[in-house]
């Protein structure tokens, strides 16, 4: 054979003995060096249940309660009792649970509007859980609210779109609309 080629073949040879020999070796610290991943949390967990009321109260005085009856379906009990659009108000229960925790900032709370919250969400769960969510002020970026749980002193950022969409029930509640009768 020619020098070249022996030159070639034993190049391959260690370049094969190398891969084999990483291959057996474990991981070594830098294979194991993984970025960690935020953990994502939520203002209402599963193990709290499904919630069968929802209240919330604004600062101006303006309620709406809706309430899941005996047979499941929602009825609206605040501003007024009447029968509840099923698709908005499963709509605002499904958004409960998609609440998301942004951050959990250290101030104050009559820095953030809570102790004379905006709006005031009373949660009742099938898990025998009642959950009173104080919302204050929206953060200096917009992109929630400041909030707190029950008696907690512990303030939560909550995501601004989630909530928005349940705010708005207080002026647009899930009332069915009755048609129009033709003359």
């Amino acid at each position: 054979m020619r020098r070249s080629t022996w030159v070639v073949l034993i190049i391959f040879l260690a370049l094969a003995g190398l891969v084999v020999y990483l291959n057996q070796r474990g991981p070594t610290a830098d294979d194991t060096d993984v970025t960690p991943t935020a953990t994502v949390e939520y203002l209402f967990s599963e193990a709290d249940g499904l919630p069968t009321s929802i209240d919330i109260q604004s600062d101006s005085g303006d309620q709406v309660t809706i309430v899941r009856n005996g047979d499941g379906a929602w009825v609206l009990k605040q501003p007024i009792e009447a029968e509840a659009n099923q698709g908005s108000a499963e709509a605002a229960a499904s958004q409960l649970t998609s609440l998301r925790i942004v951050s959990r900032p250290v101030v104050a709370p009559n820095d953030v509007g809570l102790v004379q919250p905006s709006y005031i969400m009373t949660v009742k769960l099938t898990g025998g859980i009642v959950k009173i969510v104080r919302i204050g002020d929206l953060t200096p970026t917009n992109s929630g609210y400041y909030t707190s749980v029950n008696d907690s002193s512990e303030i939560l950022i909550v995501g601004k779109t989630g909530l928005d969409s349940l705010l708005t029930m207080v002026t647009t509640p899930p009332i069915v609309e009755t048609p129009t009768p033709v003359p």
